[in-house]
């Protein structure tokens, strides 16, 4: 009983160290120290930031937009739609 349960810990040390070497590192940038203090223009000055960092920083660039719609910073389109009726008799 005592070595199957050994090499059954050895195998699962061995498939646990293959998935680590085989993932690839998350180089994203999601959260800074600090962003939940931040107030509308920090927020865009960091989304610009965001913008120059390239593909790596999409993360960041949708939580600084999650926190900014958090703030109300950003307005949402309004659509308005009028219908006028012409008409004689």
């Amino acid at each position: 009983m005592g070595e199957k349960m050994t090499n059954s810990i050895v195998v699962i040390i061995l498939s646990f160290s293959l998935l680590i070497a085989c993932a690839k590192p998350d180089k994203s940038i999601l959260v800074k120290e600090g962003d939940d203090l931040l107030d509308c223009r920090a927020l865009a000055n960091e989304l610009e930031f965001a913008k120059k960092l390239g593909e790596n920083a999409s993360s960041r660039r949708r939580h600084i937009r999650a926190l900014q719609e958090k703030r109300k910073c950003i307005k949402k389109s309004e659509i308005t739609i009028s219908i006028g009726v012409v008409g004689s008799l």
